[in-house]
């Protein structure tokens, strides 16, 4: 699979992957998506892959090939087939890619556990993908990141090991600016990522005057500190393949060390995934995150008030439609008494 012959395939036009999209077809090749609803593929073969910087606000615009699923031509396919869809129709996307490219190589992007064992349930060939840069969907051909910094991703082998094609993605996203992590142990890199997107809600939630409050960064450094502890007594590890991204203790020292370094409110706007989801009453995601923490501790025996706090105030500010960045920092966190 050398890298200068691919013409990958993306599954699904949400944030992740247009972002993707993006940069590889930035990097001159020829992308494919596949997606759900005709209007999307619609507007991405009409008005073309439109990328925004989240710094500048400058706009490229990359040409690329888009198809509904009900309109697919039989060679439209072509491995690798990168799946960034809902996790919720993993399956069945993966019952269908069954039935159209059973040999292809499948990478799993989303941004949870387990989707790659459902995966499996229909494919010979699945790849974990850990995406590990902020993205938003601003329409259906359109999408905000750093366009002017590399990304970050991790591959490997589901359920573990190594395998030329693994090597091979890993060139291809390497070639697009993405700097690219190669897993042994795939499930490790997705759990740590998953524990990392449990500061997402109190990200968007928190009204933007607070994150310079000890609270806010409190709140984030208790959830990660739940998730380390419920996942240490589930025997299950949470790590970087190649240490470039920083292990959970050292993601909440990093986390209370951001007040006195002054690096707890952002300098940019925040423009991650629950932000939107909360402005425009879309799916929120992140509730799943902090359910799957919730599990765990059910399944312990155990407690995980702080996750269990912030799911609640994340659930009541969709329903009642308050919007982002509409909610103070002390009332997310729980109280020590």
């Amino acid at each position: 699979m050398p890298t200068g012959s691919v013409s990958p395939t993306i599954v699904g036009a949400g944030a992740v992957g247009l972002a993707l999209g993006a940069r590889l077809a930035g990097a001159g090749h020829r992308v494919r998506f596949v997606t759900r609803r005709r209007e999307v593929a619609d507007a991405l073969r009409r008005e073309g892959l439109v990328a925004e910087d989240a710094v500048s606000g400058a706009v490229a615009r990359h040409a690329v090939e888009a198809a509904a699923w009900e309109d697919l031509p039989p060679s439209f396919l072509e491995p690798p087939i990168l799946l960034c869809t809902r996790g919720d129709v993993v399956g069945e996307v993966a019952a269908e890619l069954a039935e159209r490219a059973p040999e292809a190589d499948v990478v799993t992007f989303q941004n949870d556990v387990g989707y790659e064992e459902v995966a499996a349930r229909h494919l010979r060939h699945v790849i974990g993908g850990v995406w590990r840069e902020t993205c938003t969907r601003l329409g259906d051909a359109s999408v905000r990141f750093l366009t002017g910094r590399p990304g970050r991703a991790i591959v490997g082998l589901h359920p573990e090991g190594e395998q030329p094609a693994v090597r091979a993605l890993a060139s291809l996203l390497e070639s697009a600016s993405i700097r690219t992590g190669v897993s042994r142990r795939i499930a490790e890199d997705k759990w740590l990522k998953l524990c990392v997107n449990l500061m997402s809600a109190p990200n968007a939630l928190v009204r933007r005057e607070d994150h310079t409050t000890e609270a806010f960064v409190e709140v984030k450094a208790r959830l990660l500190e739940e998730a380390r502890d419920l996942l240490r007594a589930a025997g299950i590890t949470a790590a970087s393949c190649d240490g470039a991204d920083r292990s959970l203790d050292e993601e909440i020292a990093h986390q209370r060390a951001a007040l006195g370094a002054g690096t707890s409110a952002r300098t940019l706007a925040l423009y991650n995934q629950v932000w939107a989801a909360l402005e425009t009453g879309g799916s929120l995601e992140a509730d799943h995150y902090h359910e799957r923490m919730l599990a765990l501790a059910r399944g312990l025996g155990r407690a995980a008030p702080q996750n269990q706090r912030v799911l609640d105030v994340l659930r009541a500010a969709a329903r009642e439609r308050r919007g982002a960045e509409s909610e103070a920092a002390a009332s997310l966190l729980v109280s020590d008494a």
